[in-house]
């Protein structure tokens, strides 16, 4: 049986909302030892714009927010993962406000609530306009550095995860002195967000490249649904400039996407228009650039508010970038933006590793499927952060089932078969962009792979990051287009060209072990 050590503080890596949260309930009750290779407030949370969805309303219920939830996600979603999440929304709310986040209120007030797009009705609570992620992560933060029983230690970096024949002893970290400790710990959380670094276009943090998630395969842990990628169909798109992203909910208040000569195309592709599912707008914008050039968003006229008062941030952005969205046009493209699969847990946060959870992007859950339905992300981490703070105390005193088996040892990393032929951060992701981005087919990711495993060689030194960090990148690269290429069909945010139909033998999930061959289950 698995032995949890009640005296060893609890070690969680990542400072947004998810880690955030699993530190500040579980600190009630034991110390917690809080990392992030950055600094503390340098999260995808503070770029977070639309805001976070919950029922709250009372026209709305669990069971329509999860009915939105499962048709965007393409028929594969976890269904009591969902359920968990729509049901929990409101007390997610409650938490974060006990915690000091402050959400926009009428002046009646009730809390503001936007529509964002495949929303059945407006449901998403934001704070100061478009700055939602912003005053969750000041909130948080704030909390997390008034706590006496949190440690926070930034710009230090998770190197290695330490295993026994019973399951997580320990981690490796490295801080900015270039000195590495060894923390011993029984329960580790990741809450180290998504890898969108791994694209050339990206309104992700340069952080976000995903090694910790690939730190955790290599000791053991399943990953899931790597296929499915959500690219955000509006992010800035100016020579020079980087792709800030243009808020969904700008389109929920009514802005339009049209062509180079002002007309609107969107009806086109879907009955729901400009809030269409997210993939299938990102691909629309790609058909659309392809024929006629660049693609815009037209915001002179929102329903209520004018831009700049309704949107002071995206505003700002783009008045500093030469667009005055009052009167201009604003030239956008699909990024990438949130990863749905990653590292597989129940809903309690417990990977496959005893001793590990997972809380925030950095898992696969099961509560987007295919395709994540906009402001359901801020909701998941709030969520499930307090499913695994209520997990890491009560498995102290009975740890679970699952768990009582012996671990086996680590596995080696990836050995080539020969020499590698090198590839640099920028070729990288630019392979990653043209062959496993929108669009996909069996040659382009056949391609991809093969250069990949050519460019894998020896894993380098964590003492040099850069190459560090772009090893586990061209990993996890590698086994997303391996899932990429086993999914013959096309759902949600995953589109094959060759392969253009849904294929209902296909609605399951492809899990990678570094003890199996990938494969569907």
């Amino acid at each position: 049986m698995k032995k949890m050590q009640g005296d060893a503080p609890l070690v969680v890596v990542g400072t947004g909302v998810a880690g955030l949260m699993t530190a500040l309930l579980t600190a009630q009750t034991r110390p917690v030892v809080l990392v992030t290779k950055t600094a503390l407030q340098e999260t995808n949370t503070s770029l977070a714009q639309g805001g976070i969805a919950a029922v709250w309303r009372g026209d709305d219920s669990p069971a329509l927010h999860m009915e939105d939830t499962i048709k965007t996600g393409g028929g594969i979603n976890d269904l009591q993962a969902v359920e968990l999440l729509c049901h929990s929304g409101p007390e997610a709310i409650r938490t974060l406000v006990k915690l000091g986040v402050d959400f926009d209120k009428a002046e009646n007030g009730d809390y503001r609530l936007a529509l964002e797009g495949a929303h059945s009705l407006p449901r998403i609570l934001h704070s100061g306009g478009d700055a939602t992620g912003l005053e969750i992560q000041r909130a948080l933060s704030h909390a997390a550095l008034s706590h006496p029983k949190i440690e926070l230690r930034e710009y230090t970096a998770l190197t290695r995860i330490l295993t026994d024949r019973e399951g997580i002893c320990g981690v490796e970290l490295l801080d900015r002195q270039k000195k590495f400790t060894i923390l011993e710990t029984s329960q580790l959380v990741l809450a180290t967000g998504g890898a969108g670094r791994v694209f050339r276009y990206t309104a992700n943090r340069p952080a976000a490249t995903g090694e910790p998630m690939m730190l955790a395969y290599q000791a053991g842990g399943e990953l899931m649904d790597l296929e499915f990628f959500q690219f955000h169909p509006t992010a800035l798109c100016l020579e020079g400039q980087p792709n800030h992203l243009i808020s969904e909910a700008v389109r929920g208040e009514g802005a339009k996407l049209v062509d180079r000569n002002g007309v609107a195309f969107m009806a086109h592709y879907h009955p729901s228009l400009d809030l269409a599912p997210r993939d299938v707008v990102s691909r629309a914008i790609r058909t659309e650039a392809a024929k006629n050039g660049q693609v815009f968003l037209d915001a002179r006229k929102l329903k209520a508010e004018p831009v700049d008062q309704r949107f002071p941030n995206i505003f700002q952005t783009c008045m500093s970038c030469g667009i005055d969205p009052r009167k201009d046009l604003i030239p956008v493209t699909p990024v990438a933006h949130y990863m749905m699969g990653g590292l597989g847990t129940d809903l309690w946060g417990r990977t496959s590793v005893p001793g590990l959870y997972g809380v925030g992007e950095v898992t696969r859950t099961g509560v987007h499927g295919a395709s994540r339905l906009a402001s359901n992300s801020l909701l998941e981490g709030a969520v499930f952060g307090m499913q695994v703070a209520q997990a890491v105390g009560r498995d102290l005193t009975q740890p679970p089932e699952a768990w009582n088996r012996p671990w086996p040892s680590p596995i080696p990393s990836f050995t080539p078969a020969k020499a590698p032929q090198p590839l640099t951060q920028d070729q990288f992701r630019d392979l990653m962009w043209t062959k496993a981005g929108l669009v996909r087919d069996q040659a382009g990711l056949s391609e991809l792979i093969a250069r990949l495993e050519s460019a894998l060689g020896p894993c380098p030194s964590p003492l040099d990051q850069a190459a560090f960090e772009l090893y586990h990148m061209m990993l996890y690269g590698r086994l997303l287009a391996q899932s990429a290429l086993m999914r013959t069909e096309s759902r949600g945010s995953h589109f094959r060209a060759d392969y253009p139909q849904k294929d209902p033998r296909q609605s399951r999930s492809i899990t990678h072990s570094p003890f199996h061959p990938p494969r569907f289950v």
